[in-house]
């Protein structure tokens, strides 16, 4: 597989960029949410509501990423996430955004880790042995091209 790590600056600009695709998710599950639920929970209200949010972000990053490998954003900056062992999983992709949810609630670490990382990898990623590839650059194997 002929593969070229693309640039930090071009993996953060997409992580950037996914937010112009998440807030209008998060708005409209923030309305389905209020209203349905607005007096339902009480003082808990607010932790709940951000576990809905959470789940709901994870719902739509695990959906690309076993469909076709990229979010909105990673289409937009030519970026793909792939395994060794082929496409991601369902299972392997909740793993990858909990684990990125870990590395960001301990300071943002796993994104850190990226600006010592050679090959530009997130630590969560790292971790996994899953890695970005510039698609400008990639070339699949002919059993990937006859699949298509």
């Amino acid at each position: 597989m002929n593969t070229k790590n693309p640039p930090l600056k071009r993996v953060y600009g997409s992580l950037v960029y996914e937010l112009f695709a998440l807030v209008p998710i998060w708005m409209i599950a923030g309305f389905i949410f209020i209203f349905f639920f607005d007096t339902f929970f009480g003082s808990y209200q607010k932790l709940i509501f951000q576990i809905y949010l959470w789940f709901i972000a994870g719902v739509y990053f695990t959906y690309c990423w076993t469909k076709s490998g990229q979010t909105l954003a990673m289409m937009v900056w030519k970026l793909k996430i792939i395994s060794p062992h082929g496409s991601l999983t369902r299972k392997l992709a909740w793993r990858r955004y909990i684990y990125a949810t870990l590395g960001t609630l301990m300071g943002g670490i796993s994104f850190l880790w990226a600006l010592t990382n050679k090959k530009n990898l997130y630590l969560h990623d790292q971790i996994l042995n899953y890695y970005f590839i510039d698609v400008r650059f990639y070339k699949s194997s002919p059993s990937q091209q006859r699949r298509k």
